[in-house]
Protein backbone atom coordinates (compact mmCIF):
# COMPACT_ATOMS: atom_id res chain seq x y z
CA UNK A 1 0.00 0.00 0.00
CA UNK A 2 1.35 3.34 -1.02
CA UNK A 3 -0.10 7.07 0.24
CA UNK A 4 1.72 8.85 -2.53
CA UNK A 5 0.68 7.72 -6.36
CA UNK A 6 2.79 5.23 -8.62
CA UNK A 7 3.41 8.57 -10.74
CA UNK A 8 4.59 10.59 -8.03
CA UNK A 9 8.40 11.45 -8.30
CA UNK A 10 10.14 8.32 -7.45
CA UNK A 11 10.30 7.82 -3.51
CA UNK A 12 11.63 4.87 -1.41
CA UNK A 13 7.71 3.07 -1.94
CA UNK A 14 8.34 3.02 -4.90
CA UNK A 15 12.35 1.48 -4.88
CA UNK A 16 11.46 -1.14 -2.28
CA UNK A 17 8.13 -2.52 -4.46
CA UNK A 18 10.21 -2.94 -7.44
CA UNK A 19 13.04 -4.46 -5.61
CA UNK A 20 10.58 -6.74 -3.62
CA UNK A 21 9.10 -7.96 -6.95
CA UNK A 22 12.24 -10.07 -7.48
CA UNK A 23 11.11 -12.34 -5.09
CA UNK A 24 7.37 -11.77 -4.28
CA UNK A 25 4.34 -10.65 -6.63
CA UNK A 26 3.80 -7.24 -5.46
CA UNK A 27 0.69 -5.52 -6.02
CA UNK A 28 0.68 -1.82 -5.01
CA UNK A 29 -2.42 -0.21 -3.94
CA UNK A 30 -1.79 3.70 -4.30
CA UNK A 31 -3.58 6.69 -3.74
CA UNK A 32 -4.51 9.22 -7.30
CA UNK A 33 -2.67 12.38 -6.96
CA UNK A 34 -3.94 15.17 -8.67
CA UNK A 35 -2.62 15.61 -12.02
CA UNK A 36 -0.78 18.63 -12.08
CA UNK A 37 1.79 16.88 -9.72
CA UNK A 38 2.22 13.94 -10.99
CA UNK A 39 5.09 12.71 -13.92
CA UNK A 40 3.35 13.03 -17.55
CA UNK A 41 4.55 9.28 -18.23
CA UNK A 42 4.00 6.68 -15.90
CA UNK A 43 7.00 4.77 -13.91
CA UNK A 44 8.08 1.95 -16.32
CA UNK A 45 8.84 -0.87 -13.16
CA UNK A 46 12.46 -3.00 -13.79
CA UNK A 47 9.83 -6.23 -13.52
CA UNK A 48 6.71 -7.19 -14.58
CA UNK A 49 5.87 -8.42 -11.18
CA UNK A 50 4.52 -5.28 -10.00
CA UNK A 51 1.12 -4.37 -10.36
CA UNK A 52 -0.31 -1.03 -9.76
CA UNK A 53 -4.01 -0.40 -9.05
CA UNK A 54 -4.86 3.36 -8.29
CA UNK A 55 -7.54 3.67 -5.34
CA UNK A 56 -9.16 7.38 -5.37
CA UNK A 57 -10.62 9.45 -2.27
CA UNK A 58 -12.44 12.54 -2.12
CA UNK A 59 -10.94 16.07 -2.14
CA UNK A 60 -10.07 17.35 1.31
CA UNK A 61 -9.26 13.52 2.75
CA UNK A 62 -7.92 15.24 6.16
CA UNK A 63 -10.87 16.61 6.67
CA UNK A 64 -12.85 14.93 9.42
CA UNK A 65 -16.64 13.94 7.18
CA UNK A 66 -14.66 13.40 4.21
CA UNK A 67 -11.85 11.20 6.39
CA UNK A 68 -15.11 9.34 7.81
CA UNK A 69 -16.55 8.40 4.15
CA UNK A 70 -13.54 7.85 2.48
CA UNK A 71 -12.48 4.99 4.92
CA UNK A 72 -16.27 3.48 4.88
CA UNK A 73 -15.47 3.20 0.69
CA UNK A 74 -11.83 2.08 0.98
CA UNK A 75 -12.39 -0.62 3.57
CA UNK A 76 -15.21 -2.29 0.94
CA UNK A 77 -12.40 -1.73 -1.78
CA UNK A 78 -10.04 -3.20 0.27
CA UNK A 79 -11.65 -6.19 1.40
CA UNK A 80 -12.53 -6.95 -2.33
CA UNK A 81 -9.02 -7.39 -2.98
CA UNK A 82 -7.76 -8.68 -0.17
CA UNK A 83 -10.08 -11.59 -0.45
CA UNK A 84 -8.94 -11.57 -4.20
CA UNK A 85 -5.17 -11.41 -3.56
CA UNK A 86 -4.56 -13.27 -0.35
CA UNK A 87 -1.31 -11.59 0.07
CA UNK A 88 1.44 -13.13 2.55
CA UNK A 89 2.36 -9.71 3.64
CA UNK A 90 1.06 -6.21 3.89
CA UNK A 91 3.45 -3.30 3.10
CA UNK A 92 2.00 0.11 5.22
CA UNK A 93 4.36 2.79 5.05
CA UNK A 94 1.53 5.40 6.38
CA UNK A 95 -0.66 4.90 9.82
CA UNK A 96 -3.80 6.01 8.39
CA UNK A 97 -3.45 3.55 5.74
CA UNK A 98 -3.95 0.86 8.38
CA UNK A 99 -7.75 1.52 9.00
CA UNK A 100 -8.64 0.65 5.71
CA UNK A 101 -7.59 -2.92 6.44
CA UNK A 102 -10.66 -5.54 7.48
CA UNK A 103 -10.23 -7.02 10.73
CA UNK A 104 -7.71 -10.42 9.91
CA UNK A 105 -4.38 -11.60 10.79
CA UNK A 106 -2.47 -10.38 8.01
CA UNK A 107 1.48 -10.62 8.24
CA UNK A 108 2.02 -6.75 9.01
CA UNK A 109 5.12 -4.32 7.81
CA UNK A 110 5.23 -1.14 8.96
CA UNK A 111 8.03 1.01 7.25
CA UNK A 112 8.40 4.27 8.74
CA UNK A 113 9.70 7.26 6.89
CA UNK A 114 8.95 10.29 8.02
CA UNK A 115 7.56 11.85 11.19
CA UNK A 116 4.13 11.84 9.83
CA UNK A 117 2.73 14.38 12.38
CA UNK A 118 5.32 17.14 11.92
CA UNK A 119 3.74 17.38 8.18
CA UNK A 120 1.36 20.01 9.12
CA UNK A 121 -2.28 18.69 9.32
CA UNK A 122 -4.73 19.59 11.24
CA UNK A 123 -5.16 18.64 14.70
CA UNK A 124 -8.29 15.97 14.02
CA UNK A 125 -6.21 14.05 11.30
CA UNK A 126 -2.83 14.30 13.40
CA UNK A 127 -5.07 12.56 16.37
CA UNK A 128 -5.98 9.99 14.05
CA UNK A 129 -2.27 9.41 12.66
CA UNK A 130 -1.04 8.60 16.22
CA UNK A 131 -3.85 6.15 16.99
CA UNK A 132 -3.24 4.54 13.45
CA UNK A 133 0.00 4.15 14.50
CA UNK A 134 -0.31 2.74 18.01
CA UNK A 135 -2.38 -0.52 16.39
CA UNK A 136 -0.05 -0.62 13.31
CA UNK A 137 3.10 -0.96 16.02
CA UNK A 138 0.94 -3.10 18.13
CA UNK A 139 0.01 -5.61 14.95
CA UNK A 140 3.11 -5.10 12.91
CA UNK A 141 5.53 -8.28 12.63
CA UNK A 142 8.34 -5.97 11.81
CA UNK A 143 9.39 -1.97 11.71
CA UNK A 144 11.48 -0.36 9.34
CA UNK A 145 12.50 3.09 10.04
CA UNK A 146 14.80 5.33 7.29
CA UNK A 147 16.34 6.82 10.04
CA UNK A 148 18.02 6.84 13.42
CA UNK A 149 16.17 9.66 14.45
CA UNK A 150 12.68 7.74 13.68
CA UNK A 151 13.95 4.55 15.36
CA UNK A 152 14.90 6.79 18.25
CA UNK A 153 11.26 8.81 18.46
CA UNK A 154 9.53 4.86 17.84
CA UNK A 155 11.52 3.48 20.90
CA UNK A 156 10.52 6.53 23.12
CA UNK A 157 6.87 6.12 22.52
CA UNK A 158 6.53 2.26 22.18
CA UNK A 159 9.50 0.75 23.60
CA UNK A 160 7.52 -2.11 25.24
CA UNK A 161 6.22 -3.00 21.83
CA UNK A 162 8.49 -2.66 19.37
CA UNK A 163 11.91 -3.43 21.09
CA UNK A 164 12.61 -6.93 19.56
CA UNK A 165 10.80 -5.90 16.27
CA UNK A 166 12.22 -2.64 15.05
CA UNK A 167 15.46 -2.02 12.48
CA UNK A 168 16.90 0.92 10.24
CA UNK A 169 16.63 0.37 6.90
CA UNK A 170 18.06 3.41 5.48
CA UNK A 171 17.92 4.74 1.99
CA UNK A 172 19.60 4.51 -1.13
CA UNK A 173 19.96 5.06 -4.62
CA UNK A 174 18.50 3.05 -7.44
CA UNK A 175 21.86 1.06 -8.10
CA UNK A 176 22.50 2.26 -11.65
CA UNK A 177 25.46 4.16 -11.44
CA UNK A 178 26.30 6.78 -13.79
CA UNK A 179 29.19 6.41 -15.92
CA UNK A 180 29.89 10.36 -16.09
CA UNK A 181 32.50 12.79 -15.74
CA UNK A 182 32.81 16.52 -14.56
CA UNK A 183 33.65 19.06 -17.05
CA UNK A 184 34.79 22.20 -16.55
CA UNK A 185 32.53 25.05 -16.72
CA UNK A 186 33.08 28.41 -18.44
CA UNK A 187 33.32 31.66 -16.73
CA UNK A 188 31.53 33.56 -19.03
CA UNK A 189 27.96 31.95 -18.12
CA UNK A 190 26.06 31.45 -14.97
CA UNK A 191 26.83 28.67 -12.75
CA UNK A 192 23.42 26.55 -12.49
CA UNK A 193 22.88 25.19 -8.93
CA UNK A 194 19.97 22.04 -9.44
CA UNK A 195 17.67 20.72 -6.61
CA UNK A 196 15.51 17.56 -7.34
CA UNK A 197 12.24 16.57 -5.10
CA UNK A 198 9.15 18.28 -4.00
CA UNK A 199 9.25 21.49 -3.96
CA UNK A 200 7.28 22.69 -1.11
CA UNK A 201 7.11 25.18 2.56
CA UNK A 202 10.43 22.97 3.50
CA UNK A 203 12.61 25.08 1.08
CA UNK A 204 13.94 27.90 2.02
CA UNK A 205 13.48 30.57 -0.43
CA UNK A 206 13.96 33.50 1.23
CA UNK A 207 17.98 32.72 2.13
CA UNK A 208 18.29 31.22 -1.68
CA UNK A 209 17.31 34.94 -2.80
CA UNK A 210 19.58 36.53 -0.71
CA UNK A 211 22.24 34.77 -2.16
CA UNK A 212 21.31 35.79 -5.28
CA UNK A 213 21.47 39.19 -4.44
CA UNK A 214 25.03 38.63 -3.37
CA UNK A 215 26.26 36.42 -6.54
CA UNK A 216 25.08 37.47 -9.70
CA UNK A 217 26.90 34.50 -11.13
CA UNK A 218 24.46 31.78 -10.10
CA UNK A 219 20.86 30.51 -10.61
CA UNK A 220 18.62 28.04 -8.89
CA UNK A 221 17.04 24.94 -10.88
CA UNK A 222 14.18 23.05 -9.33
CA UNK A 223 13.11 19.68 -10.86
CA UNK A 224 10.03 18.16 -8.76
CA UNK A 225 6.05 18.86 -8.17
CA UNK A 226 6.04 22.62 -7.08
CA UNK A 227 3.35 22.38 -4.32
CA UNK A 228 0.59 25.91 -3.93
CA UNK A 229 1.95 27.42 -1.33
CA UNK A 230 5.63 27.70 -3.35
CA UNK A 231 3.80 28.23 -6.54
CA UNK A 232 1.87 31.32 -5.49
CA UNK A 233 5.15 33.02 -4.34
CA UNK A 234 6.58 36.04 -6.34
CA UNK A 235 10.40 34.66 -6.35
CA UNK A 236 13.68 36.19 -8.17
CA UNK A 237 13.98 35.42 -11.67
CA UNK A 238 16.88 33.36 -11.16
CA UNK A 239 14.61 30.46 -9.42
CA UNK A 240 13.76 28.44 -12.30
CA UNK A 241 11.04 25.39 -12.06
CA UNK A 242 11.24 22.49 -14.55
CA UNK A 243 7.94 20.65 -12.81
CA UNK A 244 8.30 16.93 -12.38
CA UNK A 245 10.42 14.56 -14.13
CA UNK A 246 10.61 11.09 -14.49
CA UNK A 247 13.28 9.20 -12.55
CA UNK A 248 15.06 7.71 -15.66
CA UNK A 249 15.29 10.75 -17.32
CA UNK A 250 16.71 13.24 -14.03
CA UNK A 251 20.28 12.86 -14.90
CA UNK A 252 19.26 14.64 -18.96
CA UNK A 253 18.20 17.60 -17.24
CA UNK A 254 21.01 17.69 -14.20
CA UNK A 255 23.79 17.08 -16.50
CA UNK A 256 24.92 20.39 -16.91
CA UNK A 257 24.22 21.82 -13.61
CA UNK A 258 27.32 22.78 -11.78
CA UNK A 259 26.33 21.71 -8.49
CA UNK A 260 23.23 20.28 -6.98
CA UNK A 261 21.97 21.96 -3.15
CA UNK A 262 19.63 20.58 0.14
CA UNK A 263 18.16 24.22 0.77
CA UNK A 264 16.23 22.49 4.01
CA UNK A 265 14.32 24.78 6.96
CA UNK A 266 15.22 22.74 9.83
CA UNK A 267 12.26 21.73 11.82
CA UNK A 268 11.45 18.60 13.43
CA UNK A 269 9.75 17.12 10.27
CA UNK A 270 13.61 17.00 8.46
CA UNK A 271 15.24 16.23 11.06
CA UNK A 272 14.05 12.44 10.79
CA UNK A 273 15.03 12.45 6.83
CA UNK A 274 17.57 10.31 5.28
CA UNK A 275 17.10 12.06 2.38
CA UNK A 276 16.99 9.79 -1.08
CA UNK A 277 18.45 13.12 -2.91
CA UNK A 278 21.95 12.93 -1.23
CA UNK A 279 22.59 9.56 -2.17
CA UNK A 280 21.24 10.12 -6.05
CA UNK A 281 23.17 13.82 -5.65
CA UNK A 282 26.47 11.86 -5.05
CA UNK A 283 25.34 9.57 -8.02
CA UNK A 284 25.26 12.32 -10.14
CA UNK A 285 29.23 12.85 -9.86
CA UNK A 286 28.56 16.56 -8.87
CA UNK A 287 29.43 18.97 -5.76
CA UNK A 288 26.71 19.09 -3.25
CA UNK A 289 25.54 21.91 -0.99
CA UNK A 290 23.47 21.09 2.32
CA UNK A 291 21.73 22.52 5.33
CA UNK A 292 23.37 20.47 7.99
CA UNK A 293 21.32 18.29 10.57
CA UNK A 294 22.85 15.30 12.93
CA UNK A 295 20.73 12.60 10.38
CA UNK A 296 23.12 13.29 7.59
CA UNK A 297 26.60 14.07 9.07
CA UNK A 298 27.87 10.62 7.52
CA UNK A 299 27.32 12.64 4.16
CA UNK A 300 30.33 14.59 5.19
CA UNK A 301 33.13 13.55 2.74
CA UNK A 302 30.88 14.58 -0.02
CA UNK A 303 28.55 17.37 0.99
CA UNK A 304 29.70 21.30 1.39
CA UNK A 305 27.50 21.50 4.66
CA UNK A 306 25.77 25.03 5.96
CA UNK A 307 24.67 25.56 9.28
CA UNK A 308 23.16 29.92 9.08
CA UNK A 309 23.10 32.00 6.24
CA UNK A 310 27.26 33.20 7.01
CA UNK A 311 28.17 29.84 6.03
CA UNK A 312 26.04 29.10 3.30
CA UNK A 313 27.64 32.56 1.76
CA UNK A 314 31.21 30.96 2.22
CA UNK A 315 30.40 27.88 0.73
CA UNK A 316 29.13 29.31 -2.44
CA UNK A 317 31.91 31.83 -2.40
CA UNK A 318 34.85 29.50 -2.33
CA UNK A 319 32.91 27.21 -4.54
CA UNK A 320 32.60 29.74 -7.53
CA UNK A 321 36.58 31.11 -6.86
CA UNK A 322 37.14 27.56 -7.33
CA UNK A 323 35.01 26.37 -10.04
CA UNK A 324 32.47 24.58 -8.18
CA UNK A 325 35.39 21.22 -7.39
CA UNK A 326 33.80 18.30 -5.70
CA UNK A 327 35.11 16.79 -2.57
CA UNK A 328 35.23 13.74 -3.43
CA UNK A 329 36.57 11.47 -5.50
CA UNK A 330 35.28 8.93 -8.40
CA UNK A 331 36.63 6.17 -6.34
CA UNK A 332 35.13 6.96 -3.16
CA UNK A 333 32.21 7.67 -4.84
CA UNK A 334 31.61 4.27 -6.73
CA UNK A 335 32.26 2.55 -3.10
CA UNK A 336 29.81 4.54 -1.57
CA UNK A 337 27.52 3.68 -4.27
CA UNK A 338 27.96 -0.02 -3.97
CA UNK A 339 27.12 -0.22 -0.82
CA UNK A 340 24.08 2.37 -0.63
CA UNK A 341 21.85 0.46 -3.67
CA UNK A 342 18.08 -0.38 -2.95
CA UNK A 343 19.22 -3.76 -3.60
CA UNK A 344 21.42 -3.93 -0.46
CA UNK A 345 18.85 -2.21 1.56
CA UNK A 346 15.84 -5.24 0.67
CA UNK A 347 18.86 -8.09 1.49
CA UNK A 348 18.46 -6.43 5.10
CA UNK A 349 14.53 -6.45 4.89
CA UNK A 350 14.19 -10.11 3.77
CA UNK A 351 16.28 -11.42 6.69
CA UNK A 352 12.91 -10.18 8.49
CA UNK A 353 10.35 -11.49 6.31
CA UNK A 354 11.54 -14.96 4.74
Amino acid sequence: MMHVDWDWIKQRPHFIAEELSHFFDVQVFCRTYPSSLLIKASHKTKTNNVNVHHFYTLPFCFKKGIYWINKFYLKVYFWYFLKKYNPEFLWIPFPTLYEYIPKKKYKIVYDCMDDYTEFGFDKYYNERIKKCEEKLINDSLVIFTSSENLYKKLNEKYYAKIKDKILVVRNAFDGLVLNNEIEEKKRDTKFKIGYVGTVSSWIDFELLERTLEHFKEIEYHFIGPVYPEVSELTLNERIIFHGPVEHEKLYSFVKDYDCMIMPFKLSDLIFSVDPVKLYEYINYNKPIISIFYDEINRFSPYVNFYSDESELMEVLKNLIIQNFPKKYSNEERIEFLEKNTWSNRVSQILEHLM
